[in-house]
């Protein structure tokens, strides 16, 4: 089979938006800012309610109970003005009497009914201070009208107290207006309490409603975000299903990233995953590969053992026949001679088995590929130009060094070529064109790349069958014994190379064939003297034989 080189790995960083760890981040971080923003609504409705019960609290209790204070003195000093007005009918206001503790007491209760006026005048001048205490940017109106009516009481009830307590008794309009005033003032604090209450169960309605629908969004966002998440790690169950069916043996398991353009570490963990099976598959094919070699050089030893002798004696007693045919005629010696070309035939078969069999390990050293390669085009020139067969070469002028067997490389590039040439005479071809083997010669990644072109029918096999012929013994040649390509791609495995069938069809076929570039003694990969297409401009591309 083809030993394709394995694709390279890709390089690229990972990026923070790609990371794994960074979505699933961000999820949660999504649903907490979401719970502190429900947090943040419902903590603004609960002080909204919490500044409506301070202003209930802090403000109107303290009010009303000042305010209640001073209505009920003031209620009590209307009563003894009205007691003073029944007391004294018919009795001239000039000839009563007012009793000292009497006009003491009266004088008391003016005194304590305008500090509680004054006391509930300042719990509304301070409220009225500070407004955004009690949940608002500007004064409230209810609290200015209480100022002004407050204004207007705590004016007559310190008219009063400036007064002789002989004149507030008899004033009993007076005392009436302040009663209204206390009684208006009343209403309008409870009229205010009314709308705070309001206001207060309104905000608790609207929390309770924000609480409930804040909670169903963030469980809903919850539950969006571990979907997130489910979805995002999916990748590693089929990760591990790909291992599972790796271990058991299956070594074309791959693993689909978890989406297009991902960078994120389920991803590169899936192409590490993928990486790491096309290495093991290509290791298993490698040893299927060495172990059916080393079956067919076993069979092919005790082929060429078995065989091998006999061949000898057959082809010893032919040429001692052939002396004794001399005077034979033409029709035996033509049968002689077809006996003894099959026989050289068979011999030769076994030879290639036998070299197949026996192939030694590489002698590995620096060694310019493309003198060889030119030395050997140049060698088979003569006999591909007698064939009528045009051979182009592309080859860099300056040397290419790798680390090979001089021997054994030529052995593959001359099979190369030989099977080039064969299908390049194919008799299915248009004998109006001119056959053409084109070689070239190129560096790509620090490899040496070979191609050796044809312009044949193709390999008649099909298309899903085309890795067989690196196969030993499979050959789609009438008179081919399969030993040529098996013997070309384990010589190149050997010098740590690949072979493949690059291209295959009507057109014609290509072989590739990819050695590691290296540095003669004293040189580097990187200079232009050693490193393949690197060298001087105007590489060389030149027929070797004319038309």
């Amino acid at each position: 089979m083809v030993s394709a080189p394995l694709p390279s790995r890709p390089q690229s960083r990972l990026r923070l938006r790609h990371s794994l760890a960074a979505r699933i981040t961000a999820l949660v971080l999504l649903v907490l800012l979401g719970a502190v923003a429900s947090a943040v609504v419902a903590l603004d409705q609960l002080r909204a309610i919490q500044q409506g019960f301070d202003r209930m609290v802090e403000v109107y209790v303290v009010f009303n109970k000042h305010l209640a204070d001073g209505h009920v003195q003031s209620q009590r000093i209307f009563e003894q003005v009205r007691t003073w007005e029944r007391e004294g009918n018919g009795v001239p206001e000039e000839e009563r009497e007012l009793e000292r503790d009497f006009e003491e007491t009266f004088r008391l209760a003016l005194s304590t009914r305008n500090d509680d006026i004054a006391k509930a005048q300042t719990t509304i001048d301070a409220a009225l201070a500070d407004p955004e205490r009690f949940g608002a940017a500007e004064p409230r109106q209810e609290l200015r009208e209480i100022q002004d009516l407050l204004a207007e009481l705590e004016e007559l009830a310190a008219r009063d107290e400036a007064a002789e307590p002989r004149q507030v008794l008899q004033d009993v309009r007076g005392q009436g207006q302040i009663q209204q005033k206390f009684k208006k003032i009343e209403a309008k604090s409870q009229e205010a309490i009314e709308q705070v209450r309001g206001e207060i169960q309104q905000a608790q309605v609207r929390t309770e409603r924000l609480t409930v629908g804040l909670t169903l969004g963030v469980a809903t966002l919850a539950v969006l975000v571990a979907v997130g998440v489910f979805l995002t790690l999916r990748p590693l169950r089929r990760l591990a299903e790909g291992v599972r069916k790796l271990g058991a043996g299956d070594w074309s398991q791959r693993v689909s990233p978890s989406g297009p353009e991902r960078e994120d570490e389920v991803s590169q963990l899936a192409r590490e995953f993928n990486h790491m099976a096309e290495a093991l598959e290509e290791r298993e094919r490698r040893l299927l590969r060495g172990e059916r070699l080393a079956a067919a050089g076993q069979l092919a030893a005790q082929i060429t053992h078995e065989i091998r002798n006999p061949l000898s004696s057959v082809a010893l007693n032919a040429e001692l026949l052939e002396d004794e045919l001399q005077g034979a005629s033409p029709e035996s010696r033509d049968l002689l001679a077809k006996i003894v070309k099959e026989v050289d035939r068979l011999t030769a078969v076994t030879e290639d088995y036998l070299s197949f069999a026996r192939r030694p390990k590489p002698h590995l050293v620096p060694l310019d590929l493309r003198e060889e390669l030119h030395d050997l085009l140049d060698f088979m020139g003569q006999e591909l130009e007698m064939a009528g067969i045009e051979v182009v070469q592309h080859l860099p002028r300056g040397p290419v060094w790798v680390m090979g067997d001089g021997n054994q490389l030529r052995q593959v590039f001359m099979n190369l070529v030989r099977n080039a040439q064969e299908a390049a005479l194919d008799e299915e071809r248009d004998p109006d064109r001119r056959p053409r083997i084109e070689v070239t010669m190129r560096c790509k990644d620090e490899q040496v790349v070979v191609v050796v072109q044809d312009d044949g029918p193709g390999i008649p096999v099909p298309a899903a069958e085309v890795d067989r012929i690196f196969e030993a013994f499979y050959t789609s040649k009438a008179k081919g014994t399969g030993l040529g390509l098996p013997t070309v791609q384990q010589i190149v495995l050997d010098h740590e190379g690949t072979v493949a069938v690059a291209d295959t069809g009507p057109s014609g076929t290509a072989f590739e064939v990819r050695l590691p570039a290296c540095a003669p003694e004293g040189g580097s990969v990187s200079s232009p003297a050693s490193v393949p297409g690197q060298g001087p401009p105007g590489d060389s591309t030149r027929p070797t034989t004319r038309p």
